[in-house]
């Protein structure tokens, strides 16, 4: 917990000091969408050893900030709704699986280095990300050796008081605030007119678990959900974002030839 809050505020004060340092040159706004692909990442070994994870497919969309001083150095965040899962098998002798999608809110706050290019810009940035677990659903496929059948439970994450019936996983203790740390690069289009296209790819290691060993379950059919895991996600995205200023000069100037 004592970590997780020192990256906080040393992105916070990295944010102040940039901000204040009298060098901000450029003011850009703009919107985001783009796809993920997550995986839960296990570190106990012995439940590593009996389960298999696979990849997660998500999106996330949201709105983004952007803060460039006179060189090529930037701070930039995002404000985003992201879906994000896991997919967890068993591979002991009796199947199960474990399908799951959450949802989150995402504040990313990275500390950007731009290249410039003829024809388009690149750059790199790292930094810490904060997300918020909002909600989430899953289905557990149990395989029943007597029947020789799979069956289905399907269920809603429950994060309050636990609730006595198989719809769903109760998680009283999982850890809804989460910190990871993001790193990655992308191209920058200026399409004219202060309006400027970017392709994003993005790796994020998660910090935090989402909570302890078998913490979460199903009430009356014996189904846990082992959450001490972080999240390692990939995502690429397109982004659209304006310079404010220039923006507003070009409005202005067009206001005055009419």
């Amino acid at each position: 917990m004592k970590n997780r809050y020192s990256t906080i505020i040393s992105a916070l004060a990295l944010t102040f000091i940039f901000i204040h340092s009298g060098s901000v040159a450029q003011t850009f706004i703009g919107l985001k969408a783009g796809a993920n692909a997550s995986k839960a990442v296990f570190d106990n070994e012995v439940f590593e050893k009996f389960h298999s994870t696979k990849i997660k497919p998500g999106f996330t969309v949201g709105a983004v900030f952007l803060l460039e001083n006179k060189e090529r150095y930037g701070l930039y965040a995002e404000f985003l709704y992201s879906q994000k899962g896991k997919r967890v098998e068993s591979t002991a002798n009796e199947y199960e699986s474990n399908t799951a999608t959450y949802n989150y809110f995402d504040l990313p706050v990275l500390f950007r280095i731009k290249f410039k290019q003829e024809k388009f810009d690149w750059y790199l940035q790292l930094g810490p990300q904060l997300s918020y677990w909002l909600s989430g659903k899953g289905t557990f496929d149990v395989y029943q050796p007597d029947r020789d059948i799979v069956i289905s439970y399907d269920y809603k994450v429950n994060f309050g008081e636990p609730i006595n019936t198989f719809e769903y996983l109760n998680a009283p203790e999982a850890n809804r605030t989460q910190v990871s740390l993001a790193l990655g690069g992308g191209a920058i289009w200026n399409m004219k007119n202060a309006n400027y296209l970017v392709l994003d790819m993005r790796l994020s290691f998660g910090h935090t678990y989402m909570g302890e060993y078998n913490s979460a379950y199903i009430p009356n059919i014996g189904l846990t959900d082992n959450l001490e895991y972080t999240n390692r996600v990939l995502s690429v995205s397109a982004i659209y974002y304006f310079d404010v200023l220039e923006k507003f000069r070009l409005s202005k100037n067009k206001y005055r030839k009419r």
